[in-house]
């Protein structure tokens, strides 16, 4: 018969449970994999593995059922992942609260965004930033995905769209806007698009994966209709390489396009998608100094771009 589950802080056989490890506990719940709950832990496969045994033997119960589809909850692991939740929320908030009380204008400051976002925006102001605040140490955290500000895993998020938690507070900076661009050389060979229903007889670079439900994805899959797609991929970068080579038209954000030569905005009038853009942080790192004067430098700096991310009313081929 299995022993009984006891929560964090109480005795098993004269063992105290160690918080730490229902920090693993919990990654790997999350993840449904040791690999991935590794990863985000920035840890080994093994190490995950070995705490999650040491956290069995002390309470006396499996956790995890061990499936081909990955790790899945027991009995006893579904009986506790609310309390061990619940106290991890406890000492996030306790974390986030001392951090919160940091005078110091110095130390580590976690920013994320977009990879065409970093890329072509966020990292041409990093030295600007660093002249002003040089004590200052800037993490990038560069893709898609939207991460986790009350865990942590970003201190200042770049976000395009809408925010939607009441966690995160911050201000809208203006909208990002996006066009159908082509290469002049797709353009010399394949002739130019001068209405929507011309998209049919030309070549496309389609989103798949986590890029596929972006907005300008679906718009430029719905205005192109059945045009062939000879080239889909899962990422930004790659796929605005492929159009700079000719392979097809594509949806890009205007500052992107701006920023290389060689590039014809099409169909403006029938293609001009804007998003909201969001700086944002969570509520009890907002008073915390090092976090408050770089998010006040991005705020800053994403007023004086607007127009780069707008587009200017005569913007409709970049520099040959």
């Amino acid at each position: 018969m299995q022993r009984q589950v006891v929560p964090e802080g109480s005795c098993v056989a004269g063992r105290r449970v160690d918080w730490g490890l229902y920090r693993y506990f919990l990654a790997v719940a999350n993840a449904g994999s040791l690999t991935a709950a590794a990863r985000h832990l920035g840890v080994s496969q093994p190490t995950v593995g070995r705490q999650i045994q040491a956290l069995e033997e002390i309470i006396g119960a499996r956790l995890f059922d061990r499936a081909n589809s990955g790790y899945v909850l027991t009995g006893p692991g579904e009986a506790i992942i609310e309390l061990a939740r619940a106290i991890e929320n406890q000492a996030l908030a306790i974390e986030r609260r001392i951090a919160g009380e940091d005078g110091r204008v110095e130390g580590r400051v976690r920013v994320s965004a977009a990879e065409g976002l970093s890329t072509y925006w966020l990292a041409p102001r990093l030295p600007e930033l660093r002249e002003r605040y040089p004590d200052i140490e800037i993490e990038l955290v560069v893709g898609s995905a939207a991460l986790d500000l009350v865990r942590r895993e970003a201190d200042i998020v770049l976000r395009i769209g809408d925010p939607r938690s009441e966690d995160l507070v911050g201000r809208r900076l203006g909208q990002v806007h996006f066009g159908l661009f082509a290469a002049e050389s797709y353009i010399a060979a394949k002739g130019l698009p001068e209405r929507p229903d011309q998209l049919a007889e030309h070549a496309v670079i389609e989103s798949t994966g986590a890029i596929a439900d972006l907005a300008q994805a679906r718009r430029l899959r719905d205005l192109a209709g059945a045009a062939p797609a000879p080239v889909l991929c899962n990422n930004l970068m790659t796929q605005f390489a492929a159009l700079q080579a000719g392979v097809g038209l594509m949806a890009l954000p205007l500052y992107m396009a701006q920023a290389v030569p060689g590039l014809r905005r099409l169909l403006a009038e029938d293609f001009d998608v804007a998003l909201d853009l969001w700086l944002l942080v969570h509520r009890d790192l907002r008073p915390m100094a090092r976090i408050g004067v770089v998010f006040e430098f991005l705020a800053e700096a994403l007023r004086r771009d607007s127009t780069l991310f707008t587009g200017s009313p005569d913007f409709h081929v970049s520099h040959p």
